[in-house]
């Protein structure tokens, strides 16, 4: 639901304010706490989190809602499918960051994507894994993420081992519990911001998805909620953001020049 109060903090969430009215719409947001640049806890001097939540995505949704005059609270202590629970029950405004699936698009209306990403297929170099098409990566044994969506892979939760965050996926696979996970480049390459840069890992590989599709992130609310109706103010508003150069700002101010950005 839309809130009327002025808020300077909820939880863990961090509120960006925005528009010059104290009695201007605020609109609550979700989204996954990891991984960096996307979104991520601020750190301290002796690295550990803060209660300041920042990334590019963060940026680039506050400056949509500051062009229609709507503050946002950022909320990102909650791991990713209850996030998604949270808005569909109504109890959240948005989820941020989210890919489209068929399943999703039932029960949430999408805006237009912000962040298009690279399909990758994540392997041991001591087990390499060359599939060229779905039914050969169906011969290997692959993880993945409760909530995550691997429609764009082409695969259902049921396909893989699922559990929770990227990380313990990561240490799955170099434990030998699985010979694969799918995952995004731009993802993984995110983690060099917390000083763990698995590209660089002599013992993991990755190569291309060819039969995937290009996911890309989008604002979630639910289909029929009073906040649909912000979708069309949202999207006009996105278009402007990407077109002012703005969006590639921030992309580059938290990931850095290495990845180009692409809307």
């Amino acid at each position: 639901m839309l809130s009327f109060l002025r808020q300077t903090s909820i939880g863990l969430g961090v509120v960006a304010v925005l528009g010059q009215s104290a009695w201007a719409q605020s609109v609550s947001i979700c989204a996954d706490p990891d991984p960096p640049p996307w979104t991520y806890w601020m750190r301290d001097a002796q690295g550990k989190p803060t209660d300041v939540f920042v990334g590019a995505s963060v940026d680039i949704v506050s400056a949509v809602f500051q062009r229609i005059g709507v503050k946002v609270d950022f909320r990102g202590q909650y791991p990713w499918a209850r996030c998604l629970v949270m808005v569909e029950r109504g109890e959240i405004d948005f989820a941020m960051d989210g890919y489209f699936d068929a399943d999703r698009a039932k029960r949430f209306a999408y805006s237009e994507h912000y962040n298009t990403l690279t399909p990758q297929v994540f392997y041991r170099q001591e087990r390499p894994v060359f599939a060229n098409t779905l039914s050969d990566l169906k011969r290997f044994r692959g993880c993945g993420m409760v909530g995550a969506s691997y429609e764009h892979y082409g695969l259902a939760p049921s396909d893989l081992d699922l559990g929770t965050g990227y990380e313990p996926m990561i240490q799955k696979l170099q434990a030998k519990r699985c010979d694969y996970f799918v995952e995004e480049l731009e993802v993984i390459a995110g983690y060099r911001l917390r000083g763990k840069d698995y590209l660089a890992d002599s013992g993991i590989k990755h190569g291309q998805v060819p039969w995937g599709k290009a996911p890309a992130k989008h604002l979630l609310t639910a289909v029929g909620g009073p906040n649909a109706k912000l979708i069309p103010k949202i999207n006009k508003a996105l278009a402007d953001v990407i077109k002012s150069g703005e969006a590639s700002k921030a992309w580059k101010k938290h990931a850095g020049n290495d990845l180009p950005y692409s809307p």
